[in-house]
């Protein structure tokens, strides 16, 4: 394959060159996985609708902030309802497996009945449906009401849990909070008989006033060293040292004072939620209920045979497309002009377009009629081959014709002063006759005179597509036996040929072509070659 960036003409080209392998490829896959999905079995679906009560009690609420799980509360109850306890406790309920099974067994169990069912959230409801899928519609039914009843019974003994759970925690801080309360009671008691005389710190701060003003009259009128002031200022430290100390002992005591009224508040609060988790605890009433139970399997999943066809005929497109591409890529032989070009380092200097002709619908009216005059004694695929070697004279219009005249045009453009070209070709029948004589016309009809040499000595095909006799040849000049004047035909023996006139003088330029026929076929063509 060409080592170059493929455009969309290239991939149109593969598409043509490699149709067989693609429409193989197409519909071996189509129809295989149309068989598939034709044979796949029935199936049944049930399903059991579930409601998720929010819960409201104070109980409930300190369950839920005890036992809290951040998260979506409805998308983390479907994935439960298919977790492997539940589905563990459904195929045990079902029979499917019982309390001897090994691991294994109730691993593959649970995967099975895991892949029989799914859940659906119902829009934003707190609803739930339980789809069950069986083959057996019996079956279907009884494993989504089993699925739903064991998750509602799993659900009651999670609430119960975490009811116990509270209770006991509630009950832990009751029974520290007694002892707290039990300790700060007996020291409010051992401080009430040291503050007895708190009532009267107000009495000595009125004493206390009335010494300072006292004080500073005597001030006025002795010095400090007076035995009045210094009396006086010892009354007043003793009353100032006796009332700090009053002081701080009513601010301990108001302080313990509150802590057992709050705790007392807290003990009264947790007794009562206490109760509550205890009713919580007790009580068999979930916060799931069955809205709707599945009854019947009354919904037939017939397969989708048209979306089987249609899977099968993209894969078998793209398959036989990928197909094409690796037989391409692994495809050496030459394809395309840029392969030419890459693996000989030479330019190409046309292209000129295969020819089919099937029937006579192919040819001409009026050409067909003089072919059939005048060569009707030769097979059908001779006439065919007669006129595509002559196309550009019975055809000068055509679009094959015009890829001649390109040729003829880059040979002029490559080397304007080269004269003599050879055509040749790797194998017989690739078509060098038809560019030989299909070329040289092209020329003449530019009006450039022009000698046609029919060099192939083993299958010459020169005279007989002119009509003209092959003797008088390249290989008797080579030999000596006549002269190049001699051997060379022209326009003259072309009329005197087999064509007629009015096929003669379908378009101009044959008069300006002379033809050098093979001549003699020798018995040994390579001696002849090799001559001087």
């Amino acid at each position: 394959m060409a080592q170059y960036e493929l455009n969309l003409r290239d991939y149109i080209r593969i598409v043509r060159k490699r149709k067989l392998i693609i429409i193989v490829i197409f519909l071996v896959v189509t129809i295989v996985t149309t068989f598939f999905s034709m044979q796949q079995v029935s199936t049944y679906q049930a399903e059991t609708t579930i409601k998720i009560e929010e819960r409201k009690t104070i109980a409930g609420l300190l369950t839920e902030w005890i036992a809290y799980n951040p998260g979506d509360t409805m998308e983390s109850q479907a994935k439960l309802i298919r977790s492997h306890k539940v589905m563990k406790s459904a195929a045990l309920r079902m029979r499917i497996i019982n309390i001897n099974s090994t691991d294994d067994e109730i691993n593959k169990a649970v995967n099975v009945i895991d892949g029989k069912i799914r859940t659906e959230l119902v829009g934003n409801t707190n609803i739930i449906r339980i789809i069950a899928t069986s083959l057996d519609s019996q079956e279907a039914v009884e494993l989504a009401n089993t699925v739903a009843d064991i998750y509602i019974e799993e659900n009651l003994l999670d609430k119960t849990r975490q009811a116990r759970n509270a209770r006991k925690f509630i009950e832990e801080q009751l029974t520290s909070l007694e002892m707290r309360l039990q300790q700060k009671e007996e020291k409010i008691k051992e401080q009430r008989d040291k503050v007895k005389n708190i009532a009267f710190s107000e009495s000595m701060q009125e004493k206390l006033g009335e010494l300072q003003f006292k004080l500073t009259g005597l001030l006025q009128k002795y010095t400090e060293k007076h035995p009045n002031i210094i009396e006086i200022q010892n009354q007043i430290e003793d009353l100032e040292r006796k009332n700090t100390s009053l002081a701080g002992k009513e601010l301990e005591y108001a302080r313990l004072l509150r802590e057992v009224e709050a705790d007392k508040k807290l003990y009264s609060l947790l007794k009562e939620r206490l109760e509550e988790t205890r009713i919580t605890e007790a009580q068999k009433v979930g916060d799931i209920s069955v809205v709707n139970p599945a009854v019947t399997a009354n919904k037939k999943l017939a397969p989708n045979q048209n979306f089987g066809f249609l899977v099968g005929a993209i894969l078998g497109l793209v398959l036989g497309f990928a197909a094409a591409l690796i037989m391409e890529s692994l495809d050496t032989s030459i394809g395309t002009i840029e392969d030419v070009e890459n693996l000989l380092q030479v330019p190409v200097l046309g292209v000129i377009p295969s020819v089919s002709l099937k029937g006579e619908a192919k040819l001409k009216g009026k050409l067909l009629d003089i072919l059939k005059q005048n060569f009707v004694r030769q097979p059908r695929s001779e006439v065919e081959e007669r006129y595509v070697r002559l196309i550009t004279h019975y055809d000068p219009m055509s679009p094959i014709a015009e890829s001649y005249r390109n040729i003829h045009t880059n040979l002029k453009l490559n080397d304007s002063k080269r004269k003599t070209f050879l055509i040749t070709s790797a194998g017989p029948r690739e078509g060098k006759s038809s560019i030989l004589v299909n070329l040289g016309i092209a020329l003449a009809q530019s009006g450039l005179q022009i000698l046609l040499v029919s060099s192939d000595i083993r299958r010459p095909v020169i005279a007989r597509t002119f009509g003209i006799k092959r003797e008088s040849g390249l290989t008797d000049v080579a030999l000596g036996v006549v002269g190049m004047d001699d051997a060379i035909k022209n326009i003259t023996d072309i009329m005197l040929g087999d064509m007629t006139l009015d096929e003669i003088q379908l378009s101009p330029g044959l008069d300006n072509l002379s033809i050098l026929t093979s001549g003699q076929l020798p018995f040994n063509p390579a001696k002849v070659l090799e001559s001087k």
